[in-house]
């Protein structure tokens, strides 16, 4: 009874009038709505940086997916291009094609194309680039026997990782059916590409601790992958909604739950351009967004101190009416807390990642944190004086953070240095590069009073990051050569310059001889050793303006543009044989091989991409087909340099 005597009392107390008219008193509403919208921006704030995050994850997925399909295209048109051929040649002559001795010369060593292999009618191996076929061995119960069997059209198909019964390696079968033209089935003919090459491609892209990649049939059976995408190869996956929609929908983006972690990830997928395959190219959730969640805790952080210190004002405000008497004594307090509420703020704000710097309506730098003072490159001391932002921008003029001609001024820093500032004034957000090389991103806010709030963030990585993206995208990552992509990029663009000018230009195959040898005798880092030195020595003889380029394996070519001759291009590719064929020195032995080059010029010998490397291809392969080691000229009366030669591999 007690209890609840005093509980009565108590909220009788509570419900009087003056109490309630003190706590719904103007500061109590205003209060009250500042935190709301406190809390309401940083949740806006943080979910447009999540948009951002995932938009920039987005965009670097689907940029990995089309590195991808690229390479993936790359890797399997010149085996498919040399199957048409020994289609041709046993369409040609049934009975007399022999399969060995023509993988001897179409197909490249050190490839991905393992072997060739003619399987009949009856499902029996016939004939392998790896020699004669004894006992026979059936093949009939292989799927891409049966699907070529079971099918008409001429449409190649990609196999799941098989294990080869002749060469014992896991390959992934590319095939194509042989018919008559009657269309009576023959056989089918069979490309054993590596599926090893595939899987160290992919596992040499960086994607992030949870990301993946993942080489998928439109059967739904993985081909390769890397990181989670490793573990599902030989897996089906054909409930992915994204694998069928890849049908009508080529490329694409989802966010999804990973098959063997169940962790969301960011995907982007693409179907590959003339094959049933799909890519897809995906990061951890998690991993993109741990700035994101860095940045939640700051802001919260500081979205709590700011919460305290408007309740506390409230609490005060609502304590002052209600006593009078104490009015002195709770005004102290009051300023005694607003003091230590500044210093947990200074600290606060000295401790973030990004530089935080105020300005009034009177140009004067009211707020400023360590982190800013770093990146304009004041002293603190100068900043702590509250100088006018005029007057930091001539300091850092004179300490030199706009270069010694002032061209590192953004054009933005005058539209924003006049105070007040315009009612109509807009946020905007520049980048500004100091003479360290660091890139900062500025972001100015206008305030209603017309003065301003700029944040300082450093993104020199992410910046840093973007740039390595698209060199890996347009660079062989062994040699530092220009990849495919790009050296046919430059040669259209030649191609242009020939066309509105007239100014011819040569393309040159290399394809290094017996680069197998090395590899097999010294191992593959010397022949990845090799291949980078092969690549210094093209570059040495090239001039300004010249591409090299690494096609794939021991391939290389080179786009002459300052060969505007015969006589000039001769002594380009005789300097190049001559610095190619010389010895090497690696790991303390002697290596020697030899180079075939093919030489095309424009517009003599085509005037587009396929028909110039076409035309230089045949040359280069006229040079292995009398004796290797040489130079072959295309065109109508080809001239053939060079003498033939025995490639020799000698220990020091």
């Amino acid at each position: 009874m007690r209890f609840w005597n005093s509980f009565r009392s108590g909220w009788s107390g509570v419900c009087s009038s003056t109490t309630v008219r003190c706590l719904f008193q103007p500061a109590t509403a205003l209060g009250a709505l500042t935190i709301a919208l406190l809390w309401i921006g940083i949740g806006y704030q943080l979910g447009l940086e999540r948009e951002k995050l995932q938009a920039l994850a987005f965009q670097d997925t689907r940029n990995l997916a089309r590195v991808v399909e690229e390479h993936v295209v790359r890797s399997i048109q010149a085996p498919d291009h040399i199957l048409r051929l020994a289609r041709a040649g046993i369409a040609s002559d049934p009975a007399g094609f022999d399969l060995h001795a023509f993988a001897r010369i179409a197909v490249p060593e050190g490839g991905v194309a393992l072997q060739l292999s003619l399987i009949g009618p009856d499902g029996f191996l016939r004939m392998s680039s790896q020699g004669p076929v004894t006992p026979p061995l059936d093949l009939s119960d292989r799927r891409h026997f049966q699907v070529h069997r079971d099918r008409d059209g001429d449409v190649p198909d990609i196999s799941p990782p098989v294990l080869g019964r002749v060469s014992g390696r896991w390959s992934i079968q590319l095939s194509r059916s042989v018919r008559t033209a009657g269309g009576t089935f023959l056989g089918v003919l069979v490309a054993s590409l590596d599926a090893g090459y595939f899987q160290e491609f992919y596992r040499s892209i960086d994607v992030g601790p949870g990301g993946s990649i993942v080489l998928v049939g439109t059967d739904g059976i993985v081909r390769a992958g890397s990181g989670t995408g490793a573990l599902l190869a030989g897996r089906s996956v054909a409930s992915w909604p994204s694998l069928h929609q890849s049908a009508t929908v080529p490329q694409g983006s989802v966010i999804a739950p990973g098959p063997i972690d169940g962790r969301m990830r960011f995907v982007s997928y693409r179907a590959v351009t003339g094959l049933p395959l799909v890519v897809y190219a995906s990061v951890a959730a998690a991993d993109a967004f741990a700035d994101n969640a860095r940045y939640a805790k700051l802001y919260a952080a500081v979205a709590a101190g700011l919460t305290l210190i408007i309740l506390i004002a409230v609490a005060f405000a609502v304590r002052q009416r209600l006593t009078l008497a104490r009015t002195s004594a709770a005004l102290m307090e009051s300023e005694a807390v607003a003091r230590r509420t500044s210093r947990e703020l200074a600290a606060t704000l000295d401790n973030i990642s990004q530089g935080i710097l105020m300005v009034d309506r009177d140009g004067r730098v009211v707020v400023v944190n360590g982190r800013a003072a770093q990146m304009l490159g004041v002293p603190e001391a100068t900043l702590a004086e509250r100088p006018s932002f005029r007057d930091v921008v001539a300091e850092m003029r004179r300490l030199g953070e706009f270069g010694a001609r002032c061209e590192l001024v953004n054009t933005d820093l005058s539209e924003y240095s006049h105070f007040p500032l315009p009612h109509d004034a807009v946020p905007a957000v520049f980048e500004r590069t100091r003479p360290t090389g660091q890139t900062i991103e500025v972001s100015c806010v206008p305030t209603p009073d017309g003065g301003m709030v700029r944040t300082y963030t450093d993104i020199t990585e992410r910046r840093a990051s973007e740039r390595r993206i698209a060199y890996m995208a347009l660079h062989d990552p062994l040699t530092g050569l220009a990849n495919r992509t790009l050296f046919r990029s430059k040669l259209e663009h030649a191609l242009d310059r020939q066309r509105s000018r007239g100014e011819p230009f040569a393309v040159i195959s290399v394809d290094l001889d017996r680069f197998k040898q090395v590899n097999d005798f010294h191992g593959h880092p010397a022949g990845d050793e090799l291949l980078r030195r092969v690549a210094h020595r093209l570059r040495d003889c090239l001039g300004e303006g010249d591409v090299a380029a690494r096609l794939g394996g021991d391939e290389f070519a080179v786009l002459a543009l300052r060969a505007r001759d015969g006589e000039t291009c001769d002594a380009l590719v005789r300097r190049m044989l001559e610095a190619v064929t010389s010895e090497y020195r690696i790991d303390g032995q002697t290596v020697e091989i030899g180079a075939s080059l093919g030489v095309a010029l424009a517009p003599e010998d085509g005037d587009g991409i396929e028909a110039l490397l076409h035309a230089a291809d045949q040359a280069m392969y006229r040079v292995k087909a009398q004796g290797r080691n040489g130079v072959c000229w295309a065109g109508h009366a080809p001239r053939f340099t060079g003498t033939p030669r025995r490639d020799r591999i000698d220990a020091a």
